[in-house]
Order: structure tokens, then C-alpha cells, then sequence
């Protein structure tokens, strides 16, 4: 029997709300955004995001975001390679 990792949303919320990630529009845009909340929805996990720079929300599905550690409040380290193109 496999066993499934679910983890409760309020889990979800601590590791990922305030965390920053790359989000790619359906145009073609590379938008850094900032998690504001999250949800269950049908099986799937959906975040709220906001752009760093702008304004708005939108709920995206949680697949949709690229999330790198250097993008979460922390300059990138001078040795590591950033594969993101911002």
C-alpha cells in the first residue's frame, strides 16, 4: 500500500504563506509574487498570491509556482548558480 503525505492546511499556511516564488502567466510574464494564503480545493492545493511589485491577488494552483530558498528573504549565496532568470 502506498502511503500519501497530507499535510493539514494550517501546515501549508506555516511553510508557505509570506514565502516568495516565481510565477509564470498564461502571456508569458515571470512575475515574482509572495504567498498570502492557502486552500484546499478538490484535491489540489491552491495559493492566494500578490505581486511583489503591483497590486492584486490571484488564487493559483500550487504547481504553477517555482519556489527557489534564495528568494525568500536571503541574498543568494556568491558560490551558488541561480537558474531563475528574473
Amino acid at each position: 500500500m502506498v502511503e500519501q503525505e497530507t499535510e493539514t492546511v494550517e501546515e501549508l499556511i506555516d511553510q508557505f504563506v509570506g514565502k516568495k516564488a516565481k510565477y509564470t502567466t498564461q502571456e508569458g510574464f515571470n512575475i515574482e509574487v509572495t504567498v498570502q494564503m492557502i486552500k484546499r480545493h478538490f484535491g489540489r492545493v491552491d495559493m492566494e498570491v500578490m505581486p511583489v511589485h503591483g497590486t492584486g491577488t490571484k488564487w493559483v494552483t500550487q504547481n504553477k509556482l517555482l519556489f527557489a530558498p534564495s528568494m525568500n528573504g536571503q541574498a543568494p549565496k556568491p558560490a551558488e548558480s541561480n537558474n531563475l532568470d528574473w
